[in-house]
C-alpha cells in the first residue's frame, strides 16, 4: 500500500513539473510566434509611413513591420500590447529596428504621424525614477534588465515615460514612470 501511495505522489510531482515547464516553453514560443506571425511586409505598409520612417532613421538596420488596431491616443501612447499586432486594416504600423546599436520600436499612424518612439535603455534610470522605486510598494522587488524609454513625439521631446520591469517569485509588473518620478500606471502581466 505505500508503495502504491509513495509511486502515486512521485507520478503528481512529475506531471506537475512537467505542466510547469510546458508552460513556459509556450509562453516563450507564443511571444516569438507572435512577433513572426504578425511580420508584415513593407510593401504593404503605407509610402507615408516608410517615408516618414526612412527621413528620420535612414541608416536603420534589421527593420521589423508590424500592423496594429486602433487604440486610445493619447491616453496610452506610451503602452501598447504586441499581442494585438494585426495585418488587417491596421490603425497604426510599427516598426522595430536597431538604430545606432540601440533596439528601436516607433509607432506611426498611417498617414505618417509618429506616436511615439521606444528605445531600450541600457543605463541607469533617472535618479528620480530609481527613488520612485526604492521608496514604493516594489522596493523589495527585483528590477529587472528590461527598461525602455519612451517618447510622445520626436526622441528629444521632454514627455518621456520610463517602462521598467519589477519581479517577485511568479509576480510580474510593468511600471511606467514620469521623468520626475511619477508612477503613471502599473499593469500586472
Amino acid at each position: 500500500m505505500k508503495a502504491s501511495i509513495r509511486t502515486i505522489a512521485v507520478g503528481f510531482l512529475l506531471f506537475s513539473f512537467s505542466i510547469q515547464s510546458f508552460s513556459q516553453a509556450s509562453s516563450k514560443a507564443k511571444a516569438s510566434k507572435v512577433s513572426k506571425s504578425h511580420k508584415i511586409e513593407k510593401s504593404k505598409v503605407p509610402a507615408v509611413v516608410t517615408e516618414s520612417y526612412i527621413s528620420e532613421y535612414p541608416m536603420s538596420a534589421e527593420e521589423g513591420w508590424y500592423g496594429y488596431p486602433a487604440f486610445s491616443y493619447p491616453y496610452d501612447w506610451y503602452n501598447y500590447n504586441p499581442y494585438l499586432y494585426t495585418k488587417e486594416s491596421p490603425e497604426y504600423y510599427i516598426v522595430e529596428f536597431t538604430h545606432e546599436t540601440v533596439p528601436h520600436k516607433v509607432i506611426y499612424s498611417k498617414v505618417g504621424k509618429k506616436i511615439a518612439t521606444h528605445r531600450k535603455l541600457n543605463g541607469a534610470l533617472p535618479v528620480a525614477v530609481s527613488s520612485a522605486i526604492n521608496q514604493g510598494v516594489y522596493k523589495a522587488w527585483t528590477l529587472k534588465s528590461e527598461k525602455e524609454e519612451i517618447f510622445k513625439d520626436g526622441d528629444a521631446d521632454i514627455l518621456k515615460v520610463y517602462k521598467v520591469v519589477v519581479e517577485k517569485g511568479k509576480n510580474k509588473h510593468l511600471l511606467f514612470y514620469q521623468a520626475d518620478g511619477k508612477l503613471l500606471k502599473d499593469k500586472e502581466v
